[in-house]
């Protein structure tokens, strides 16, 4: 009778471990946690890049150029007005009219910087935008900030933070504003109760980052963005539970 029970007791831990273990591997197989970071994945020789893109409108910016102070990014203008570039700020040196440019405001080496087209080059209907594409259905969570690169007393940039067509976070003005500042953050600027984490999407679905000139000229905006996207398992990722919450599905 005891070695029964004993038999019948092994038997049930054994069912109970293989149950826990085909779970464990169902969540193994169809979840994946991928983190994409617009300054680490950054390119110089395509675009788009990956799931990113540096865009104008609707369009990624076919040309990437060296600029009047020695720098390449990606842009149509020489003078860097309506262009998205990772580098160094150019102080000291004397621009194309014959000014010597002073010390940026807020501009550390490797910082991606956006450079809000201008209104006479077109700003008051073409933006400049970063764009990621989502891989799969899935959920993400997104963080950044956005701050005042190089400041101009008659200049000042807006910038909206698009999921699926939905403006999720914007703020009107980022003049005077340090990378370190709770206005940078990309969490005080949401508005109508959105949120930036666990939003379901759908493959396809775009999220944009996007600055506009508020004023006749732009200026230079940095940018940190990272969305961490949480899907089906794809070739080359590591496993991750997915979690079960998530705010309104963003289509393409």
């Amino acid at each position: 009778m005891q070695t029964f029970s004993k038999n019948r007791f092994h038997r049930s831990v054994l069912i109970i471990a293989a149950i826990l273990a085909s779970l464990m591997s169902v969540a193994t197989v169809t979840a994946a946690k991928i983190r994409y970071d617009l300054n680490a994945d950054w390119s110089t020789t395509q675009n788009p890049n990956g799931f990113w893109s540096y865009d104008q409108n609707d369009v990624p910016i076919s040309v990437f150029q060296q600029f009047w102070w020695g720098q390449s990014g990606w842009g149509y203008l020489w003078l860097g007005d309506g262009c998205i570039i990772k580098g160094s700020y150019f102080a000291g040196i004397t621009d194309p009219y014959g000014n010597v440019i002073a010390p940026a405001f807020d501009w550390q080496p490797g910082d991606v910087m956006m450079h809000a087209l201008s209104i006479p080059y077109g700003g008051g209907s073409t933006f400049l935008n970063v764009k990621w594409t989502s891989p799969e259905d899935g959920m993400i969570d997104i963080t950044g900030r956005a701050w005042d690169g190089e400041i101009f007393a008659d200049r000042d940039v807006s910038w909206m933070l698009i999921v699926g067509g939905n403006t999720i976070a914007q703020r009107s003005s980022v003049i005077g504003l340090h990378r370190g500042d709770s206005g940078a953050q990309f969490e005080s600027n949401v508005i109508h109760r959105n949120a930036l984490k666990n939003i379901r999407v759908k493959k396809g679905a775009v999220v944009e980052f996007r600055v506009m000139a508020e004023t006749y000229y732009g200026h230079f905006v940095g940018i940190s963005e990272t969305i961490t996207f949480i899907g089906p398992r794809m070739k080359g990722t590591s496993p991750v539970v997915a979690p079960v919450a998530a705010s309104r599905v963003f289509d393409p």
